[in-house]
């Protein structure tokens, strides 16, 4: 597949997953749990394209899950970028493209992402209206369910968006 279109393809596909999660969400829970499906393609771009390609596509995932969230605006944009370079700089540590790797590394993130959000939206909003910390449970539980459901959003990503892979397996670019 042409390098070119692995962005705009992650894009489309985050953008399905926010969906598929968003449905999930209020069919199984009712909106009381959550699930971060396109928080994995961050972490694909991470492992599997190079710096400027992926740096750029997590910007695309950022705005998608900033359109989709309501929140202000950049606030995920600004966490996917900052999980980007988190997984360029800590994927090397451990196998992150096994599926066991791809999951702890994508419920990590996860849950930079929650946290992260949490602290600036406390940090930069009055007192009335932060957001308070009884949010966390939440968070570790969108994280856990999101670890859990990474090494499927890999495997249809590996699939559909690099079926060539890699040609030297086992090197970041």
């Amino acid at each position: 597949m042409n390098a070119y279109l692995r962005v705009p393809l992650a894009s489309v596909a985050a953008l399905l997953l926010v969906a598929i999660g968003a449905s999930a969400t209020r069919q199984l829970s009712g909106g009381a749990v959550s699930v971060a499906l396109a928080v994995p393609v961050v972490v694909w771009l991470g492992l599997e394209t190079t710096v400027i390609e992926g740096a750029v596509g997590a910007v695309v995932v950022g705005v998608l899950l900033d359109a989709s969230a309501g929140g202000p605006g950049g606030l995920l944009a600004f966490l996917s970028v900052l999980v980007f370079v988190g997984v360029r700089a800590g994927a090397g540590i451990f196998d992150a493209r096994t599926p066991l790797g791809f999951a702890l590394l994508s419920g990590v993130a996860t849950l930079g992402m929650g946290l992260g959000a949490l602290l600036l939206l406390r940090y930069v909003s009055p007192a009335v209206s932060a957001p308070g910390w009884n949010l966390l449970g939440r968070v570790a539980v969108e994280s856990l369910l999101t670890g859990l459901a990474a090494p499927a959003v890999k495997w249809v990503l590996d699939r559909v968006l690099s079926p060539g892979h890699r040609e030297q397996p086992g090197l970041l670019r």
